[in-house]
């Protein structure tokens, strides 16, 4: 089982972080550049970031899985992984509340931003907080494959105590 969740784990961070990657890196760009309108194509990243989202607050749900699960053999691992899901989690909740903020001042059907100094001030916390996620996503599978390590040689240990509560 243990072998499962953690194919489902990897397979959703995979989806979650190289979306997120691969939508900063190359479709924002592209699309401004295709469209040659930013607001057109604000349009189309709009929408791509409200699945981002989902699919990394699916993914928040089993990086919290991982951690209970780490924890049950290293309390110190299974901190880490939880720490950074919780920090991951606060910044997709920003992220959502961020976007609302934006939503309400672009008239979708006039195609403009309505208050442009509030656009540039939550645009820039987006922005800062895409970082974030970003870089907590990558601290989160460099730790969580050093816990795994760890789990597997501790259960792989007679039971003597080594790797308890560590």
């Amino acid at each position: 089982m243990t072998w499962v969740c953690r194919f489902l784990l990897l397979l959703t961070f995979a989806l979650f972080w190289g979306g997120l990657t691969f939508y900063t890196a190359f479709v924002v760009r592209i699309s401004h550049d295709v469209l040659d309108d930013p607001m057109v194509g604000g349009l189309i990243t709009q929408r791509v970031t409200e699945w981002l989202q989902i699919l990394g607050g699916i993914t928040v749900a089993l990086m919290l899985w991982n951690a209970g699960c780490v924890a049950r053999i290293s309390r110190g691992w299974g901190a880490a992984l939880a720490v950074c899901t919780i920090v991951l989690g606060c910044a997709i909740l920003g992220l959502v509340i961020v976007h609302g903020h934006l939503d309400a001042v672009i008239d979708v059907d006039g195609a403009e931003i309505t208050d442009r100094d509030a656009f540039a001030t939550g645009h820039r916390r987006y922005n800062q907080l895409t970082t974030v996620e970003w870089l907590v996503s990558l601290s989160y599978l460099a730790i969580t494959l050093s816990a795994w390590r760890h789990v597997d040689a501790a259960k792989s240990l007679p039971a003597t105590g080594v790797g308890d509560g560590e």
